[in-house]
């Protein structure tokens, strides 16, 4: 089964004349597009890391692009003097929120106990910042957060300090209930110095972000003008839907040997999948 897939993987990128595929839902940064709401959202995070501020929050419907945002300020600025623990599933207790971020800046076996954890990560924080470096916990996916005692584990997160200035900075991003989740914690809010919302990608961006991917996966002529308004309607400007009608688009040409997608593919990619998107 595998090998059937390799090769009818090899013969798809082979039928369009791609070197990978153009639609996968990934986080590589080659395939991060510049939308007006996208750089915003960029810039202003960007802005929080580098002038050490302690908290932000983004937020967006599900499959926007807030962890391609994040993962793109990971992979930027983790060449500077700035570590990163991003935590991408923060269902778990308050105990086990600090053992996940101790655990991705410090891979070596951790203590159980709460106290341990926090005395180690205190310790590595002052560190940190005596190297002339500085920490950044993102927690990704924080309407997933069930327990009340986990934000507020959270906001103590930002009492570590040093002449008044944190020595960790926060960014807490989730889909759009996570604002109500934070507004209900008054202590929580007051910390967060900005908030983003990231916004669907409108008609034009929608056709300039498929034709970006494609020119990475090498050709941009693939998908027909009349395609893009479907496309822009079927998918509402949302990244991920775009990805995955788009890619299911791609299989239903390649499956009829059509070398061009059309509205009329785009729609029967839709049908096919719309449950899933």
């Amino acid at each position: 089964m595998k090998i059937l897939y390799c090769i009818i993987n090899y013969m798809y990128l082979e039928f369009f004349g791609f070197s990978k595929k153009p639609f996968e839902n990934t986080t590589e940064r080659e395939f991060f597009f510049e939308s007006q709401s996208h750089i915003e959202a960029y810039s202003r995070i960007s802005y929080v890391v580098e002038d050490k501020k302690p908290l932000a929050m983004l937020t967006g419907a599900y499959g926007t692009g807030k962890t391609f945002v994040l993962k793109a300020i990971e992979n930027d600025y983790s060449k500077k003097n700035y570590l990163f623990s991003f935590v991408s599933n923060p269902s778990v207790d308050e105990v086990g929120i600090i053992k996940l971020i101790v655990h991705n800046f410090i891979s070596y076996k951790l203590p159980e106990s709460k106290t341990d954890l926090l005395i180690l990560l205190e310790k590595f924080l002052k560190d940190t910042h005596r190297d002339g470096k500085h920490c950044i916990v993102v927690i990704d996916e924080a309407q997933n957060i069930a327990y009340e005692s986990v934000f507020e584990e959270i906001r103590m997160l930002l009492n570590y300090q040093i002449n008044s200035k944190p020595l960790l900075t926060l960014i807490i991003s989730g889909q759009s209930e996570l604002s109500e989740k934070i507004a209900s914690n008054k202590q929580l809010i007051q910390r967060v110095f900005l908030t983003y919302d990231i916004k669907p990608l409108n008609e034009e961006e929608t056709r300039d972000y498929v034709i970006h991917r494609l020119k990475i996966a090498g050709r941009d002529d693939v998908f027909e003008d009349e395609s893009f308004p479907v496309l822009y309607q079927l998918s509402g400007g949302i990244p991920r839907w775009i990805n995955n009608i788009s890619s299911m688009a791609l299989l239903t040409a390649f499956s009829k040997k059509i070398k061009t997608i059309n509205s009329k593919i785009i729609s029967e990619a839709y049908s096919s999948i719309k449950g899933e998107v």
